[in-house]
């Protein structure tokens, strides 16, 4: 069973399993909290929008834009693994599909993307100035 879900495992999905298992050795030894995990991911969404916005001929190359992308991918199965939400790297056979999944399930959990903050009951302190500032 397992050897049948690796052969059907796309070229993407086979490198964001890469990157998942080479963070998992060598990443930051503290567990990444969910505030770290929120502000991660949007400084790399950001950076995809920025990169989707820019003329063609002044875009990054393919290797660099995949990059972008694993590491974005890789953020969001951590904050997902984190709340319990059924994710799996054998899923990014379409990744702006599963992405898109993803990011409803986190939305539907409660996490407010958008902003890195949680909406309803649940939140993280704000980062805006002060008044006055």
């Amino acid at each position: 069973m397992a050897e049948a879900r690796v052969a059907a495992m796309s070229m993407y999905s086979e490198l964001l399993a890469m990157s998942v298992t080479a963070d998992d050795g060598t990443a930051d030894p503290a567990f990444p909290t969910e505030k770290r995990l929120l502000d991660e991911l949007a400084a790399q969404r950001d950076r995809l929008e920025v990169e989707k916005a820019i003329s063609p001929d002044r875009r990054s190359d393919a290797p660099t834009r995949v990059a972008s992308e694993l590491q974005y991918d890789r953020t969001l199965l951590k904050l997902c693994r984190m709340h319990g939400i059924d994710c799996d790297v054998a899923r990014f056979t379409q990744p702006a599909r599963e992405r898109r999944r993803l990011e409803q399930a986190l939305h539907a959990a409660g996490v407010d993307l958008r902003r890195g903050r949680y909406h309803g009951q649940r939140r993280t302190p704000d980062h805006e100035p002060p008044d006055g500032s």
